[in-house]
């Protein structure tokens, strides 16, 4: 009879054990879903407080294709062929510390029939970063940095007694934008957010074999004879912002805007980049890119950017 009590109450503590172990089970889990539910940027807010970290973003492949043979009408073949990517890394934790950075890249080439060079369709490259400190669920203050610049030489394209000729004109890191500045981050979601930073320097940085051999007091995007910099100071405002305006059709815009203090003050910089995505299926889709960027120093004229084109879309 011993024996089959001290089973008997063996058994007893094993099922409390294994409830007490289920429920504690079951209560975390509970709040592990609570807290995923969370917005992201909410954390803080939360009583469970907790890190949370972000990776995502979009490659894309394009092409466009002209083709024409005995053609009545007239037309040259073209062939243009897109790469880009667009990756974002968010972080906060429950100290309101905040790091967005996004990693951007396109470049492209065309060959039209009937030239000898390979011609550049697209070539950006540009890291941003962003710390900050919150203020409140929304409002942080901030730090930011910047850098612009492209990866593949560019030509001014010519004809010379009937030939094709072309000249080197910039190349990696010739021109590059340097940029940083504090002030204030506004960020309600992952699809708007909008930076002040009334203090901001910028440099435009050039390679010497270029500012060498200006004339005439003539500058090279900015940067002045035998230089290999120009250091700017004014205020930059720049946001983000996406929407689903239809179905499988997404804008994303990016903007920003610059004073600078020291010069031509009433010069307003701006840079607008807008795409808009047409979403065919998972993995086909379509894209229109339109850039507008003016900046008096660079060139002094508005520069139009537009891209249109068919390809294949990998989301993370």
């Amino acid at each position: 009879m011993k024996y089959f009590s001290k089973v008997h109450c063996c058994k007893r503590y094993f099922l409390l054990s294994f409830f007490c172990i289920f429920y504690s089970s079951f209560n975390y889990a509970q709040e592990e879903e609570k807290e995923e539910r969370l917005p992201f940027d909410a954390v803080i807010q939360s009583e469970m407080g907790g890190k949370r970290m972000k990776f995502y973003g979009n490659t894309r492949f394009n092409f466009n294709q002209a083709y024409f043979s005995n053609w009545i009408s007239g037309g040259e073949s073209a062939l243009t062929l897109l790469y880009g990517l667009d990756y974002n890394f968010n972080y906060s934790d429950r100290n309101g510390f905040v790091w967005d950075s996004n990693l951007l890249l396109s470049i492209g080439t065309t060959y039209i029939s009937g030239s000898k060079f390979l011609k550049k369709a697209d070539d950006r490259f540009e890291i941003n970063s962003l710390v900050g400190k919150q203020i409140n669920r929304f409002w942080n203050y901030s730090g930011f940095l910047n850098f612009k610049t492209q990866l593949l030489p560019g030509f001014r394209y010519y004809n010379q007694d009937g030939n094709e000729m072309r000249e080197k004109v910039s190349q990696f890191l010739s021109p590059s934008i340097l940029q940083g500045g504090l002030g204030f981050y506004y960020k309600k979601t992952d699809f708007f957010w909008l930076n002040m930073s009334p203090i901001s320097a910028r440099i435009i940085i050039a390679s010497k074999n270029y500012t060498r051999e200006l004339e005439n007091d003539s500058k090279y995007f900015g940067v002045d004879f035998n230089k290999r910099s120009k250091f700017f100071f004014g205020a930059l405002i720049s946001g983000f912002y996406k929407k689903e305006i239809m179905k499988n059709i997404i804008w994303e815009t990016k903007y920003s805007v610059y004073v600078n203090y020291l010069e031509k003050t009433k010069n307003i910089d701006f840079d607008w980049d807008t795409n808009l995505r047409f979403k065919v299926n998972s993995k086909i889709s379509g894209n229109f890119i339109l850039h507008l960027l003016y900046d008096d120093d660079l060139l002094g004229r508005l520069q139009v950017r537009e891209l249109l084109g068919l390809g294949i879309n990998i989301d993370l």
